[in-house]
Order: C-alpha cells, then sequence, then structure tokens
C-alpha cells in the first residue's frame, strides 16, 4: 500500500507542471474568449480530433447522436484505452504491433477527416478560425 501511495505521489509531481501549464492555457484561452485548439489556432482549420471534447461530453450525457456529430471516432476512445490499458497482453501486444492494422487505422482516420471536410465543412466543429496566427504572419509580410 505504500509503494502504491509513493507511485502515486512519484506520478503527480512528474507531472504536475504540464498539467499546470495546460490548465493555465485553458483559463487564458477561454478567459480571453481565444480559439482553444493549438492547431486551430496556429493553421485556422481544424485536426482530425475536431470535436472530441465536445464528443466525450455529449457521450457522457448519452446523447450518442450529437457525440458522432461532433467526432465519429469518439466511439473508438474506449477501445484505445482498454489497448493502452492491457498492451502487456501478448494478443493486444501482437495487434499493436501489425503495421498492417496501425496503417489501416490511420487511413480510416485521414478518410474521416476528408469526408468531415466534404460534408459537415464550414459547420460547427469543422469551421475555419479566421484569427490563426498563420493568417496574422502572412498579413505582416504582404
Amino acid at each position: 500500500m505504500k509503494r502504491a501511495f509513493q507511485n502515486i505521489i512519484n506520478f503527480l509531481i512528474q507531472f504536475n507542471i504540464p498539467i499546470c501549464l495546460f490548465g493555465l492555457y485553458v483559463f487564458i484561452t477561454h478567459a480571453f474568449g481565444w480559439q482553444n485548439c493549438i492547431i486551430k489556432l496556429t493553421i485556422g482549420y481544424p485536426c482530425p480530433g475536431c470535436g472530441m471534447s465536445r464528443a466525450m461530453f455529449a457521450l457522457l450525457q448519452f446523447d450518442f447522436v450529437k457525440a458522432f456529430q461532433y467526432n465519429p471516432f469518439v466511439f473508438a476512445l474506449p477501445i484505445v484505452g482498454i489497448a493502452i490499458a492491457f498492451q502487456h497482453v501478448s494478443i493486444i501486444k501482437k495487434i499493436l504491433n501489425n503495421k498492417w492494422i496501425c496503417l489501416a487505422l490511420i487511413g480510416m482516420v485521414f478518410i474521416v477527416y476528408i469526408l468531415r471536410f466534404v460534408y459537415v465543412y464550414p459547420k460547427v466543429p469543422m469551421d475555419y478560425y479566421k484569427y490563426n496566427l498563420l493568417s496574422l504572419i502572412i498579413s505582416i509580410f504582404k
């Protein structure tokens, strides 16, 4: 019991600074009403994971349709979490080390990302953030 408690303390000490920095980032972006997605803030376009936070909140409220609309891969998160938690199990290890399965998953992510651009863009969450840093830098050099 004492060792488990010490492991928890070591974990909190090790990850305290990144967690505090992330919390500060979320607080500042929310307080000033800025875009809080780093990729959208930088280039203006959403990433493949765009809408995942809203999808998780909708999933926690058992609104499965809205969760799917925000990001269809929200339903894969429990599977990924289980795979990460049990990665030491031999069958999970074989699946995670199979390059074809990993390539197929990456391909599915990009196909869904493109389809979301075709069918959802420019609606939330696949909207364009016009105050992005790339546009600002380009306008400075014009």
